[in-house]
């Protein structure tokens, strides 16, 4: 028997190339709405899952689950109505109410605002492991929160029936003043988020800005206790806008509020949307290489 011996055969190689952008370049600006709505479409259902992921998280483990959604904006008119009413004797019974759907608005604008900022950043090991459009990162925190906002909602019901305020056609009001608040949270959120990538201080910025929104933007009052000379002047902050729309659609009183007003609000919101996301798809290719 002979045994012979041959030089073993040099194995095939093969390049896997991995491009983290997900294109062959950055899209341009005036694309990138476009872009956006196609991707939401196109994966409506990865969108859904990664909101009720987002639903099911927020109350894992909690013995009331869901229920929280609404016990908690109950309990804080209890303890506003404590407050404002019993001690400190406000002459408006309804302010408890109007400062709950204050809270409400802005809690929801200001977490959406705030978790776009960091959801590139905090999605980072699963951004580098797989491609999938980024944008739904920020769509599904708006879904999710706008959820939230819903539910909360719901207390308001048995609250007007308490203090006996009869709905009208106005309460429509609350479809435009809660998309208003989304768009704006989101193309804002969008620049927010690209900008962290790069400078990890704009979240902090964010959190400072959003705090100091809480106060001006007619929380813990109404536009109708403004002074006249600096209504016009209060009334250019979209986020306050929408609040006294939201107290107009519960109250079936515009107030001071005038149709310019909320025109303009929805607008500056709507443009804002269309920016951030056109903003957003310009340069995301450009920073993933960052995270």
């Amino acid at each position: 028997m002979r045994i012979v011996c041959e030089p073993l055969a040099q194995p095939a190689t093969m390049t896997i190339r991995v491009h983290r952008g997900g294109g062959l370049g950055a899209p341009s600006f005036f694309a990138g709405p476009s872009l956006v709505f196609g991707n939401v479409w196109k994966h409506t259902t990865l969108t859904n899952h990664m909101i009720k992921k987002d639903i099911k998280l927020a109350y894992h483990g909690t013995f009331l689950g869901y229920i929280w959604t609404m016990l908690e904006p109950l309990l804080f008119t209890v303890i506003l109505y404590a407050v404002f009413v019993i001690l400190r004797g406000a002459s408006d019974p309804h302010l408890p109410l109007k400062v709950m759907i204050g809270i409400l608005f802005y809690g929801c604008f200001s977490k959406i605002m705030g978790m776009c900022t960091t959801a590139l950043v905090q999605n980072a090991s699963l951004i580098n492991q797989v491609y999938f459009p980024r944008e739904l990162f920020h769509i599904s925190i708006a879904g999710y929160q706008m959820y939230r906002l819903l539910m909360s909602l719901l207390i308001v019901i048995p609250m007007m029936v308490w203090f006996k305020i009869i709905p009208s056609a106005i309460i429509l009001l609350l479809i435009p003043a809660a998309l208003g608040m989304v768009m704006l949270a989101i193309g804002a959120g969008m620049i927010a988020s690209i900008l962290q990538v790069r400078i990890r201080d704009i979240s902090q910025l964010v959190a400072v800005l959003l705090r100091a929104g809480f106060f001006i933007s007619g929380v813990f009052y109404g536009a109708e206790h403004v002074p006249t000379e600096w209504l016009d002047i209060h009334l250019m902050n979209p986020v306050a806008v929408f609040i006294e729309m939201a107290r107009a659609a519960i109250f079936s009183d515009l107030g001071v509020l005038e149709l310019h007003h909320i025109i303009t609000a929805l607008s500056f919101s709507f443009i804002t949307m269309l920016f951030g996301m056109a903003f957003f798809k310009r340069y995301e290719t450009g920073v993933v290489k960052y995270l």
